[in-house]
């Protein structure tokens, strides 16, 4: 068998795959005296599978040494050295906790969203200080990536420090984050601080109405229907679909909810009047949601013959959601002039 010794010298071999080998094997042998010499090879190494070889070494093998080296490396000009060195730290898990905590109070902006990148593909309440820290950071991105690997990990220990940061942040991305964040976490004793920064939807910029109507969709109940759904008969194209999501999103909720016959106009319009072919599925499948069968059963029967074929997949779901009486005549009458596949199989499903 090959010594620890003999590999370390393969490191330097001019052969590519000896390198590779070399590499691989000191993983294997899982000690932490080959540490030092893997991490030595990656500053003069120019091949990238040799190094992908090394950092995978590096993961296989247990101990402080790694962690250290790897954090060592998020100072590194080199892109691919500080992503796989996060990559790296991200699989040792909690382990690397401690130490990336130590970077968060000392290092630099730089590393200190390196730490918060390491963090948002690693699931621990050991990080529950270094995340309360950045929510206070000075600077701004980090406070936003912190908002935002919160809200994707739906962290609801933080819900409260998110609602004070959007009570006072003024940079948009960051208030985008934290309405993003809440709707994640998803706990509607949060809908007030929103409404405290946003009274009313109608007239805000897109950019914050976005943002505001996915928190509105996962958070809101029958008063932020109604008021959703008044914004739909004015507002610009590329408003429609985050409208209609959100009123989904509250219908699902909360099933007894229901819109007035008079904004039916507004949804057969945007599925007739050309807007894109997503859309109008969206508006096409809402319409099964959102109004009483009977007001709707008309209008969709009469999208199974549009040119678009998304409106007609998006009606023939819709109906068959609602089952009306008759359905399977109409739908088989239909599927003998329809020539499409997809929408063929839908029609006899």
């Amino acid at each position: 068998m090959s010594s620890l010794k003999e590999h370390v010298e393969k490191l330097d071999c001019h052969d590519e795959a000896e390198r590779i080998y070399a590499a691989e094997d000191i993983g294997y042998l899982n000690t932490p005296d080959g540490i030092p010499a893997l991490l030595g090879r990656l500053a003069a190494e120019p091949s990238r599978a040799v190094r992908d070889a090394i950092f995978q070494a590096l993961t296989r093998t247990d101990g402080e040494g790694v962690i250290r080296g790897c954090i060592s490396l998020l100072g590194s000009d080199d892109p691919q050295l500080r992503n796989q060195a996060v990559e790296v730290l991200r699989r040792k898990g909690e382990a690397s906790v401690p130490f990336l905590a130590e970077v968060m109070r000392h290092g630099d902006k730089d590393l200190r969203k390196l730490v918060l990148d390491v963090l948002s593909g690693m699931e621990t309440s050991a990080a529950e200080g270094i995340y309360a820290a950045a929510l206070q950071d000075a600077d701004s991105n980090i406070v936003i990536t912190a908002v935002e690997n919160l809200g994707r990990t739906r962290s609801a220990h933080f819900r409260v420090p998110i609602e004070e940061t959007l009570r006072t942040a003024f940079h948009p991305m960051l208030v985008g984050a934290c309405l993003e964040a809440l709707g994640g976490i998803g706990n509607e004793l949060s809908l007030p601080a929103i409404r405290t920064r946003f009274p009313e939807l109608r007239g805000l910029p897109g950019f914050f109405l976005v943002s505001c109507l996915k928190a509105m969709g996962s958070l809101g109940a029958a008063a932020e229907f109604s008021e959703v759904a008044a914004l739909l008969p004015d507002c610009y194209a590329n408003l429609r679909p985050a409208i209609l999501s959100a009123l989904t999103a509250i219908q699902q909720r909360y099933p007894e909810i229901s819109l007035a016959g008079d904004l039916l106009p507004t949804f057969e319009g945007i599925v007739n009047n050309g807007d894109p072919p997503l859309c109008r599925y969206q508006a096409v499948r809402a319409l099964g949601l959102l109004f009483p069968v009977h007001d709707v059963t008309p209008f969709l029967t009469s999208c199974l013959t549009s040119y678009e074929r998304l409106v007609r997949l998006g009606a023939i779901e819709a109906l068959q959601a609602m089952a009306p009486p008759g359905l399977q005549k109409v739908l088989a009458a239909r599927a003998l002039s329809e020539s499409d596949e997809d929408v063929l199989q839908a029609l006899n499903c």
